[in-house]
């Protein structure tokens, strides 16, 4: 196809593969070539010279005429192969290969840009498909662990005579030294230690253990990771266990009900719970369900995620996820010891879940676009005010930054993708839910 500027033409080249070849007149590239010479002009001295003014076969002379084409093709390329794009109504979802196959001096620039693109997304009959509904009662049981969890809340620590169990309270002086020298970062006096918490050096819960107040207490271990400097140091440890306290729960009653809050009777307490927790997990319910439609929805899909895609999201995460390694203090190798896997499992298994993740966009696009969903400014506007109040930020002032660093658009790519997850729960059969379509309705 031919524009006034470029001549392109595209060839299938494989499934979701464009090879797009274009040609471009030597003077299309006047414009960039003047930026370069501009951008030198204003950075090499000559003598005789004002800044600014310095003659082009000076600068090809000084900067060299090959270093000057290549800057103005490199600043050229990107809006060149848009336009290209543009001509042949090409949408591409990746970055592309671009090679340049003539780029001489009293020539057309030609370059050639394999082009993974959009695949075509057929979508089953969203209401033909059948998700089951999550749990939505409330048990007595989930009542009873809240009230657990309120007693341990209220607890009491008193001071017991006996060994020290799991779930108590040690007292100790925790020191550790490294050649009969403290190391930093690896003592700490008065330290009031759950047993059985795993917050201190590895084996300290199991050397605690057992033993009861005044017993004094040496082992070797390594620093756990996440405690500074001395983390995966392998240091001598000395621990004197001064006390041992033990929870005193309160009575379930309804004096303990009183102590909550304002509630005359346990009953009303447990009925307040029951409340809360049907509110809170109504709202998982609802999270629940639009993860289960999603699943169907890409099961139902015959969809192959494009591999560069799957390729490009997948080194991104691995990058994340060796750099979240790193921050423990963990190797690969350590991961592998710890989750009882090969390094060749876990990337397996990061690879089909980014293919699934790839798979699961380009559907929730496709479905987009069909039922034509928008963000209105209200939505946008109501989603900034969300953010910065849990920043505790002026809406304003983040609306402004999410403007300067370009992000305005995943934010309304995000509103975009809820409501269609919303829409796919809205109208996928949900079985054996009050909220959902039974199948005998």
């Amino acid at each position: 196809m031919q524009t006034t500027a470029l001549e392109t033409s595209a060839e299938q080249i494989g499934h979701n593969r464009v090879k797009l070849r274009v040609e471009v007149p030597e003077t299309a590239l006047k414009p960039a070539f003047d930026a370069v010479y501009r951008r030198w002009a204003g950075q090499i001295k000559v003598p005789g010279f004002r800044k600014g003014k310095v003659p082009r076969q000076i600068i090809d002379t000084r900067v060299g005429a090959g270093t000057v084409r290549e800057e103005a093709l490199q600043d050229a390329l990107p809006d060149l192969y848009r336009d290209a794009l543009r001509a042949e109504g090409i949408e591409a979802i990746a970055s592309p290969e671009i090679e340049v196959v003539e780029f001489a001096a009293g020539s057309p620039l030609v370059f050639e840009a394999t082009i993974d693109t959009r695949p075509e997304v057929v979508l089953p009959d969203i209401g033909g498909l059948e998700v089951e509904a999550p749990e939505s009662e409330v048990g007595e049981a989930e009542v009873d662990e809240q009230l657990e969890r309120l007693r341990d809340r209220f607890a009491e620590l008193e001071t017991v005579g006996r060994e020290a169990r799991r779930g108590d309270y040690a007292l100790i002086d925790l020191n550790g030294s490294e050649d009969g020298k403290p190391v930093e970062g690896a003592s700490q006096p008065d330290f009031l230690y759950e047993v059985g918490s795993r917050s201190g050096p590895p084996s300290l819960d199991a050397e605690l253990v057992g033993n009861r107040p005044g017993a004094i207490i040496k082992f070797r271990d390594k620093m756990a990771p996440g405690s500074g400097e001395p983390a995966g140091q392998d240091i001598s440890f000395t621990v004197l266990l001064k006390e041992v306290k033990a929870k005193k729960l309160p009575a379930l009653d309804d004096e303990f009900a009183k102590t909550v809050g304002e509630f005359d009777k346990l009953a009303d307490l447990r009925a307040d719970l029951r409340e809360r927790l049907a509110e809170v997990k109504q709202g998982a319910m609802q999270e629940e369900l639009r993860t289960r439609a999603l699943a169907v929805l890409v099961d139902a899909t015959d969809l192959e995620s494009p591999e560069r895609l799957v390729e490009d999201e997948f080194n991104h995460r691995l990058e994340h996820f060796e750099a979240d390694l790193k921050k423990a203090n963990l190797t690969m190798a350590d991961y592998e010891r710890e989750t009882d896997s090969t390094e060749l499992e876990i990337r397996s298994e990061l690879r089909k879940q980014v293919a699934r993740s790839v798979k699961a966009e380009l559907v929730i696009e496709e479905l987009s676009r069909r039922q034509e969903i928008d963000v209105t400014e209200e939505e946008l506007a109501r989603e900034i005010s969300l953010a910065a109040a849990q920043i505790g930020r002026e809406p304003q002032d983040v609306a402004k930054q999410l403007a300067q660093s370009g992000r305005v658009g995943s934010v309304a790519a995000d509103i975009i993708r809820r409501k269609a997850l919303d829409y796919v729960a809205e109208n996928v059969n949900v079985i054996g839910g009050p909220q959902g379509k039974d199948e005998n309705q």
